[in-house]
C-alpha cells in the first residue's frame, strides 16, 4: 500500500462543499468480486445513498465521475 497523494474537488452545484480526497495504490492479494454494494451515509442527516460499484480497466478511467480519477497513472514504486 502506498499513498499517491491528496486532491481537492469542488462538488458544486450538487452540494456547496470542497471534498478533500486521499488517494492510495493498493495491490490485491486475493480474488475480489466483480461488483459490490456500498453507500454514502451523509453523516446521519438523511437516508443513505446506495451504490453498486464495479471495476473498470485503467484505460477507461476517464469515465470516472467528479474527478475521481485525478491521480490515476501517477508513478508509484
Amino acid at each position: 500500500m502506498r499513498k499517491l497523494g491528496e486532491t481537492e474537488y469542488d462538488i458544486s452545484p450538487y452540494r456547496f462543499e470542497i471534498q478533500r480526497r486521499h488517494v492510495f495504490h493498493l495491490e490485491l492479494t486475493e480474488a475480489t468480486p466483480e461488483r459490490w454494494a456500498s453507500q454514502e451515509d451523509h453523516d446521519g442527516e438523511k437516508g443513505p445513498t446506495k451504490f453498486e460499484c464495479f471495476w473498470v480497466p485503467l484505460e477507461a478511467a476517464h469515465i470516472l465521475q467528479s474527478g475521481q480519477g485525478a491521480l490515476l497513472g501517477r508513478p508509484y514504486g
